[in-house]
């Protein structure tokens, strides 16, 4: 039984540090580019083994989830614990 229990934790394991996309549509932009957008909120995302690009993908979705249409970096930490940190913005198409 012990046998059968080992591959079902490995690929939980795997599957557990594999980094997801984001659901949904977030545009990255420039300050100038939201200049007469709304202001939703500062969002961040990290990750230890993820990488830099799941961290990212952490904070779209948190964008994404808070009704934003446009996300501006503002600080982006590669390394051993990558982090970003992005402000928010929802802009009406005209």
């Amino acid at each position: 039984m012990n046998k059968n229990i080992l591959p079902v934790i490995l690929i939980f394991t795997v599957t557990g540090c594999a980094s997801s996309k984001a659901v949904g549509t977030i545009k990255e932009a420039s300050a100038k580019n939201v200049e007469y957008c709304d202001y939703i909120a500062n969002v961040s995302g990290t990750s230890g083994w993820g990488g830099l690009a799941a961290s990212k993908e952490q904070a779209k979705q948190k964008a994404i989830d808070s009704g934003a249409t446009h996300i501006v970096w503002q600080n982006i930490n590669g390394g051993y614990s990558p982090s970003v940190s992005a402000n928010t913005y929802k802009c009406e198409t005209k």
